[in-house]
């Protein structure tokens, strides 16, 4: 009895990983265009697009164009994207699959675990888990406001570096510490 458990205890192991692996890979839209080149298939989606690939999942209210003899994509207006614990919202994106990486475009917002970036243009380095933003970039990261023209943010080091005009406003609590503490020092300067 006891080794019939065990059997199928070892069998539905062996099988759950396996499953994971074939993740959903499809492309939605009110009118789907499949068309065959020499270079290979294209797929066209009009109206309420969604693409759900692996983690990824890219919604838009237009257009998007699949390339799966390279992996480019196109999305058009009002996109959407989710990955991992990120969302974000753009007017483009396009990007290629296989490579893991994806810009966006116009209207750039980004929110994330204790994040949220602004910016007119974004390119997510999804393997890398890397994110470089330009042009009038803004957010808040750990309770800290900045802005500056370009970022760059390291989602594994949770490291963000500014560029050009860069500003970082901290919390009033990070404030009035630093000041009680200069005050401290202060009063024991005295005696």
């Amino acid at each position: 009895m006891n080794k019939n458990i065990f059997l199928i205890l070892l069998i539905i192991f062996l099988l759950v990983p396996a499953a994971g692996v074939n993740a959903a890979r499809e492309l939605n839209g009110d009118k789907l265009n499949l068309q065959q080149t020499e270079d290979g298939q294209i797929i066209i989606a009009e109206g309420n697009v969604e693409l759900i690939y692996d983690e990824l999942r890219i919604t838009a209210e237009d257009e998007a164009i699949y390339r799966r003899f390279n992996g480019e994509i196109e999305f058009r207006n009002n996109v959407e994207f989710f990955y991992q614990e990120y969302q974000g919202q753009a007017v483009e994106l396009t990007g290629n699959l296989e490579d893991k990486i994806i810009h966006l475009s116009g209207d750039v917002e980004i929110k994330g675990p204790s994040s949220y970036f602004e910016a007119d243009q974004l390119t997510y380095y999804l393997e890398r888990q890397f994110m470089h933003l330009e042009g009038n970039v803004k957010g808040e990261r750990n309770g800290k406001s900045f802005s500056a023209e370009a970022a760059d943010f390291d989602q594994k080091t949770e490291e963000v570096h500014l560029q050009g005009q860069a500003k970082v406003t901290l919390p009033k609590a990070a404030q009035s510490e630093n000041t009680s503490d200069s005050n401290s020092e202060a009063a024991e300067n005295d005696n």
